[in-house]
């Protein structure tokens, strides 16, 4: 259900530069920007639910203030799909938490780019402090248990599907907006 926006993004002008060797601060500090973006709306629409998880995005923030950008000061996405009911706050946690997967495999490029400043912009990406694998079994078991029931399942993979699809409209209102 989401693999299709999922491979969007993989190529999406704002992230590829991210896992390129040609990669510079400016294009990370926008990368970043955009992705803090969709990070932290999403982020407080999980909060009144308590299934909000702010350990990443209050690293993304410090990676951005190394860069010199003031996270308060960045636009957010405000289209984003309904995520109250358990399901798909389920699945918005299963978005959000496996982009720290990917995050990693961008590390690389990143701090070949950044050199020295990598160690204070890099937080975000790297999931440093963090135990990200722990997480992400806890996170698949609540997944297996919370969504046996089919129609949960499907709450949850149209709320994922939409994330991605937001994500998507998002990246590219910011890349039009460069």
């Amino acid at each position: 259900m989401t693999g299709a926006a999922h491979e969007r993004l993989h190529h999406h002008p704002l992230l590829t530069p991210l896992t390129a060797p040609s990669l510079t601060e400016g294009r990370y500090r926008e990368a970043l920007a955009a992705l803090h973006g969709f990070h932290a709306p999403v982020e407080r629409c999980l909060a009144p639910h308590g299934a909000a998880d702010t350990a990443r995005l209050y690293r993304l923030r410090g990676d951005l203030a190394a860069l010199g950008i003031d996270a308060a000061t960045l636009p957010q996405a405000a289209a984003l799909p309904d995520l109250s009911p358990p399901p798909a706050r389920l699945a918005a946690r299963y978005v959000l938490d496996g982009s720290a997967h990917g995050g990693r495999v961008m590390l690389p490029a990143v701090r070949a780019a950044l050199g020295e400043r990598a160690a204070g912009a890099t937080a975000f990406l790297s999931g440093d402090g963090l135990d990200l694998p722990g997480r992400w079994v806890v996170l698949l078991e609540r997944i297996e248990r919370e969504l046996a029931d089919p129609v949960a399942l499907d709450v949850a993979g149209h709320a994922a599907a939409a994330l991605f699809v937001a994500l998507e409209r998002w990246l590219d209102r910011c890349a039009a907006a460069r």
